[in-house]
């Protein structure tokens, strides 16, 4: 070995030139390099990459899971009573015609005596019998829909009062019976305002 080369390998040598070496002669020096060179070489395993799309699809899950009971407690308002079925309709009778001969002068204060009072639109008129759905309950009841029947022969009119469908109509009865003498009518403002004054205490 030249001394230019063993100049060089001094400089790439990261041990301090002051550290005892060992000649490569010796058979303890031999046995270390065969030892050396028979140790196998492995590498490091690569850590295997977060589990983020597992993480993800947990996350996503949960949180549908939030919506779908947030969209349940909306749709029911949050408690865990059932839905209350409709009522059945009521039925009311229309009277005989000759009640008209019966009338009494009409008053708010007359007008609130009836048991039953509500404000309802026609839905079908059959014969003598007439549907409505009730707009707005002023006393006596909490069904949907009320259905007066009359006697046969008065499919015209009922009680005097022409029924057409699509129309509304302010009703008030007594013993099932349904008041005329413009104590039912078609709903206008007058007679609504008379409905309101009568039954402002319930």
């Amino acid at each position: 070995m030249t001394d230019e080369m063993r100049e060089r390998l001094a400089r790439l040598d990261p041990m301090h030139s002051g550290v005892p070496t060992e000649p490569a002669t010796p058979e303890s020096s031999r046995e270390l390099l065969e030892q050396i060179m028979s140790t196998p070489t492995t590498e490091r395993a690569e850590q295997p990459a977060p589990a983020r799309r597992t993480w993800t699809v947990a996350v996503a899950a949960v949180a549908a899971l939030v919506l779908a009971v947030a969209g349940g407690i909306a749709l029911t308002g949050g408690d865990d009573t059932p839905p209350v079925a409709d009522a059945p309709p009521l039925e009311l009778d229309a009277g005989e015609e000759d009640l008209m001969a019966m009338c009494i002068v009409f008053s708010p204060e007359e007008l609130g005596r009836a048991e039953i009072a509500f404000e309802g639109t026609v839905t079908a008129v059959d014969g003598p019998t007439v549907t409505l759905t009730v707009d707005t309950w002023f006393r006596g009841g909490d069904a949907t829909e009320v259905v007066l029947n009359a006697p046969q022969g008065m499919e015209a009119l009922i009680g005097g009062i022409p029924f057409t469908a699509g129309n509304q109509y302010l009703i008030s009865a007594v013993d099932g019976n349904v008041n005329y003498c413009g104590f039912s009518g078609p709903s206008t403002p007058e007679l609504r305002q008379a409905f309101e004054q009568a039954f402002a205490q319930g």
